[in-house]
């Protein structure tokens, strides 16, 4: 293994030979054959349209068949279980933070390359996957995306998490650079938080010690893609976007859910209704207002940012879409009985017991658990945005 210079940092960048994950330079690329490329990637960041959208092609989608995702999945485990499969963990670092136009989300993602190349730019560092591999993208980790064909178009696999939705995309180049999600499935699972708890540990470990925890690594990869390949091969999970609107809005809004002027017009205009109709249907299936689910999800991730970071409550507004903070706060108050600031310190001593000696009595995880969640039981004001 080629040594890198003292001087740069590593890109954490695992590859399951006879057990030992890799450290690779950030300016070299190696490939699984074993052959390194040196100097910087070329990269450059395209920015991203102020809302996420998709290539018009999905709203007739659905072409892409369960069993494909099946062999998908299926081929990591083969890689895994041969020692083969190569993956890509940024570090831990500036999370849930503003950088541009390099959004983040609140659950981690999975990226499988098919075909092409997908240059990810952090902000302190730059990954470039290539066909066979795998990229774990931690949650709140701002990142950017430029994608090139390789021999073959661009193509690759994403899996998403939210809302107790697993969200299956393929995507492909619809413009110079830029990816854009063209069929997308989803599928619900009472395993939906052991999956993503699967992707957050990977990260963890990874970030503390990618040597040391390699096993535990494989194992958890094993168990997320095991997971993966039986949920698509379920019927019953399936609910494609082309024939289920809602889904499809739900999506949207997960992926928008940090741009301010995210409304029920726009998301109207994406799926490919009148925002009375998309109203109406998606307050029949959900039994929730589209600003409901949007100020609930906002806050939700308020209270992630509010727990996991020392980021000051104007940034973590800014970050989860609202465009005023004041707004924000009155929001928050009415959702958790609690100001901003008031529930990051309560959310700190309830935490602070749990590190408590044996000795001492002391809530456990679930009871902590449950009183946060019990914070966001009130209901929520209609958003000045929507």
């Amino acid at each position: 293994m080629d040594s890198p210079a003292k001087s740069a940092k590593p890109v954490p960048d695992g590859f399951f030979q006879s057990g030992t994950p890799k450290i690779i330079h950030p300016c070299h690329v190696r490939s699984v054959s074993g052959r390194v490329a040196t100097g910087p990637p070329p990269f450059h960041l395209f920015p991203h349209p102020l809302m996420i959208s998709f290539a018009a092609s999905l709203k007739g989608g659905g072409h892409t068949s369960n069993a494909f995702f099946a062999q998908v999945f299926g081929r990591q485990i083969d890689a895994l279980e041969r020692n083969k499969l190569r993956y890509h963990i940024p570090r831990q670092r500036r999370l849930y933070e503003q950088h541009g136009r390099m959004p983040y989300h609140f659950k981690p993602e999975l990226f499988i390359q098919l075909a092409g190349v997908t240059e990810f730019e952090f902000p302190e560092q730059r990954v470039t996957l290539r066909a066979g591999e795998v990229c774990i993208v931690p949650k709140g980790m701002p990142h950017g995306e430029t994608v090139r064909g390789e021999g073959e178009p661009f193509e690759n696999v994403v899996v998403s998490y939210y809302n107790n939705t697993v969200d299956v995309h393929v995507a492909h180049e619809v413009e110079p650079g830029v990816p854009r999600a063209d069929d997308v499935h989803f599928y619900t699972t009472d395993l939906f938080q052991d999956l993503i708890s699967y992707l957050d540990r990977i990260g963890e470990f990874h970030d503390s010690n990618p040597v040391v925890n390699a096993l535990a690594i494989k194992g958890l990869l094993l168990a997320e893609f095991s997971l993966l390949r039986t949920l698509v091969a379920t019927p019953a999970s399936h609910r494609p976007a082309s024939t289920d609107p809602v889904a499809l809005c739900d999506w949207l809004i997960q992926h928008n859910i940090q741009v301010d002027t995210l409304s029920v017009e726009s998301l109207a205009r994406e799926v490919g209704c009148s925002s009375n109709h998309l109203s109406k249907i998606f307050h029949r299936a959900t039994g929730e207002r589209i600003v409901e689910r949007v100020n609930r999800l906002r806050i939700r991730n308020a209270i992630d940012a509010l727990r996991r970071t020392r980021l000051s409550v104007k940034t973590i507004a800014a970050s989860c879409g609202f465009g005023d903070a004041n707004y924000f706060a009155r929001v928050f108050r009415q959702a958790t009985g609690r100001s901003p600031q008031q529930y990051r310190a309560d959310a700190q001593q309830l935490e602070e017991m749990l590190r408590r000696p044996a000795r001492v009595p002391r809530p456990d995880a679930h009871t902590v658990h449950e009183v946060l969640e019990s914070w966001q039981d009130h209901r929520l004001p209609r958003p000045a945005a929507l």
